[in-house]
């Protein structure tokens, strides 16, 4: 098939991808509505003659010493426009240079002004290089593809001798599109999209790939670019155009489209920070062989720019598929520099963007906007501290697929606490047990189980031998899929035996919890409408379980969570989307309260609520949903329904033992009981609602009391400094 009856099909079939919404299911996908989501597509004033680089790709990386590391140097991209040393600024004496040569055939040349020569044989695609100044030390970082073992391999030479210190290969299921940036820790961050239409994401940690997140992100993707500034992901689709991804393993797997033209497929795309200037903004750009020139872009400028390349005297267009920007300092300012290919004749040029042109990305109020306004989005946290802790532990994933995991409960084994279980549900279809090591011990094909809790000494109705009266521990759940309340029995060593449903009269059931009092279990159920109901359990002599309705009423709202504290008789609500509220449990004639409002730091949903006492002071935890944190409130000792947001908690990745941070969570729980060894002080588990590093199904994350318990004595200091 000749070029231009490809070019045609990939028009047909763009059309029929973006407008048929093929990969909807993958992703919620928004148009982009700035000044760059529909530029002119033809030349708007500003033409680039092209300069022909006759020795093809070659990448040069220029440093100083560790004293003034990085003053000059291309950090973004796999091909860097060369610049003279006249060209430098005075600020610059003592610079030197890493040249990079790149023989698809043969293999990678280096060099260095030092005279000194490497070269790694084989066939390569390089997708990242740059001189690393990192804790008084320097070295070449290459990240690149090896087309003879399908493997992504990352380099680190010595940046004098060019000596080879490290090689780490990952096996791959082939590259469509590979890129990488190094992140502040001085390790590149990685995205390869391989054959099979899958991205992954990767870092290095303790000499190992660490697999990060992959996700299906369909066919069509030509290049990519990561830009860990501004924390995106920029892909070139010759279907639909470029998208934009949050490249944050923990955010919500979605992806923009900033740019589409059905007549434009694009192939090239490159982005690169302004951290010659230390501003926080970025510049992207793409190419497409369908036009001659170069879309760039940034929060303060968005062109079309016209490229020619004369031939003979004469100016022609060019196919660039290719695309690789750079920012160089210069004594009258900033330039932004370009590498483009010809897909026609197999060319490679460079272009700088005029000064004028340049400095219109450059803008010191629009950029200085643009940072007023990344910083408004932490002005809600600004009245509250904010905590962050690590997970002691994680759960082995639950079978299905999907948002499954949703809420645990704690059974504390008092006869050998380190024997102590989480219950947890996964809500299409079982009820889970785990040890303390997160590792599965149970499961219970009983239906969609939505929310659990446990209760001690639930009496049963006979008595021994000795004539003494029985009782049991008990898990109850909210079952979906008969719209009951499903009762177990726990013994003593944690083993968990379906007993029978109690049927109720909800409409569709969801959210539960219980509370015991002289050996009768009140259980608090709720439906999508708003509508609780409570029922009081019996269990006979055979351990069949009866259930009487004792009590209903309903809030405004969907509800989920709920908590009961017996020494209070209070029982905390989620409402959804609203807030909080509170119930007097000693008597069913009580009607709710609404005792606290989302407002921010907290966002919606509220979702799981648990009690954790620190220092005496008792305090409701409660999941903000929305932006994947807890917010933590101060119960008043004299008005239990009044509480205080002290401030929120977020857990975060712990890289050294491959555990994840959480996001998204659903259901929580926290005991303040003597667990043993790290949870001595107390356990607290929450839902994960993305269960990444590597992508899984969703989770339970362990957290130790003792980790907890810091980080709410930080809240609390912090929230009465800030009162005093």
């Amino acid at each position: 098939m000749d070029n231009q009856k490809l070019k045609a099909l990939h028009c047909a079939v763009a059309k029929a991808a973006v407008f048929t919404g093929a990969l909807a299911t993958l992703f919620s996908c928004a148009a982009h509505n700035t000044t760059a989501a529909k530029m002119e597509s033809e030349p708007t004033g500003t033409v680039l003659k092209l300069v022909h680089l006759e020795k093809g790709f070659e990448q040069t990386l220029y440093y100083q010493n560790n004293d003034q590391a990085n003053a000059y140097k291309d950090t973004h991209g796999r091909h860097t426009l060369k610049v003279s040393p006249s060209e430098k600024s005075h600020s610059y004496e003592g610079t030197h240079a890493v040249s990079l040569r790149i023989d698809e055939h043969k293999g990678i040349s280096i060099t260095n002004s030092l005279g000194k020569t490497q070269f790694i044989a084989g066939s390569y695609a390089l997708a990242q290089a740059e001189v690393v100044s990192l804790e008084n030390k320097q070295w070449v970082s290459l990240v690149a593809f090896n087309n003879n073992t399908q493997h992504i391999e990352v380099y680190r030479l010595s940046v004098d001798t060019l000596d080879e210190h490290q090689l780490l290969s990952q096996p791959t299921k082939g590259s469509e599109a590979l890129c990488a940036a190094m992140n502040a820790n001085g390790s590149p961050h990685i995205v390869n999209i391989d054959a099979t239409g899958t991205l992954n994401q990767y870092e290095l940690h303790n000499n190992q790939f660490l697999p990060l997140r992959n996700f299906a992100i369909g066919p069509g993707i030509k290049s990519c670019s990561v830009d860990v500034k501004t924390q995106n992901i920029y892909l070139a689709d010759e279907f639909a155009g470029v998208w934009k991804i949050d490249a944050r393993i923990e955010s919500e797997l979605e992806k923009t489209l900033i740019f589409h033209d059905a007549d434009t497929p694009v192939e090239g795309v490159s982005t690169v920070s302004n951290d010659t200037l230390h501003l926080n903004s970025s510049i992207v750009g793409w190419v497409s062989p369908n036009k001659s020139g170069v879309w760039v872009q940034n929060q303060c400028h968005a062109e079309f720019v016209t490229l020619m390349q004369d031939v003979g005297g004469i100016a022609e267009t060019i196919e660039p598929e290719f695309l690789h920007l750079a920012i160089s300092s210069r004594q009258k300012g900033p330039r932004i520099s370009l590498i483009v290919d010809d897909d026609a004749s197999g060319n490679v040029y460079s272009a700088e963007l005029p000064l004028n042109l340049s400095a219109a990305y450059f803008n010191d109020g629009c950029l200085s906007n643009e940072n007023e306004t990344g910083a408004s989005k932490d002005s809600d946290f600004s009245m509250h501290s904010r905590a962050s802790v690590l997970p002691s532990a994680e759960t082995q994933p639950v079978q299905n697929y999907g948002d499954a995991a949703d809420d645990p409960a704690i059974w504390v084994n008092e006869q050998a606490p380190s024997q102590s279980r989480i219950v947890g549900t996964d809500k299409k279809g079982a009820l889970n047990t785990y040890d303390l090591l997160g590792k599965q011990r149970q499961s219970l094909a009983v239906g969609r189980v939505n929310n659990v809790d446990v209760g001690y000494k639930v009496a049963v109705n006979s008595v021994n031998s000795n004539g003494v009266k029985r009782f049991t521990d008990i898990a109850v759940a909210s079952n979906r899929s008969h719209n009951s309340l499903s009762v177990f029995d726990i013994d003593k060593n944690g083993n968990v035996t379906h007993l029978g449903e109690i049927k109720t009269t909800l409409s569709d059931i969801y959210g539960m919890c219980l509370f015991v009092n002289d050996g009768i279990a009140h259980v608090f159920a709720n439906d999508t409408s708003g509508h609780f109901e409570r029922y009081e359990l019996s269990i006979n002599e055979n351990k069949a379980v009866i259930g009487k309705l004792s009590q209903a009423f309903s809030l405004p709202s969907q509800p989920e969570g709920c908590v009961v504290d017996t020494q209070t008789r209070t029982a905390y609500l989620g409402e959804e989307a609203t807030g909080i509220w509170a119930l007097d449990v000693g008597s069913t004639d009580n009607a709710p309260t609404f005792i606290s409002a989302i407002a921010p730091p907290v966002e919606a949903d509220i979702e799981g609520l648990a009690l954790f006492t620190v220092d005496e002071q008792k305090y409701l935890i409660a999941s903000s949903q929305g932006n994947n944190s807890y917010a933590i409130y101060d119960i008043n000792k004299e008005n239990v329904d009044q509480l205080t947001l002290i401030g929120v908690i977020q857990i975060t990745a712990d890289i050294n033992n491959r555990i994840d941070g959480v996001s998204e969570t659903d259901g929580l729980e926290a005991t303040n009981a003597n667990l043993g060894g790290i949870y001595s002080e107390g356990l607290w588990v929450v839902q994960d609602g993305r269960n990444v590093m590597p992508s899984e199904t969703q989770n339970f994350k362990l957290v130790s009391g003792a980790t907890l318990k810091k980080a709410i004595r930080q809240l609390a200091n912090d929230t009465n400094a800030l009162n005093n």
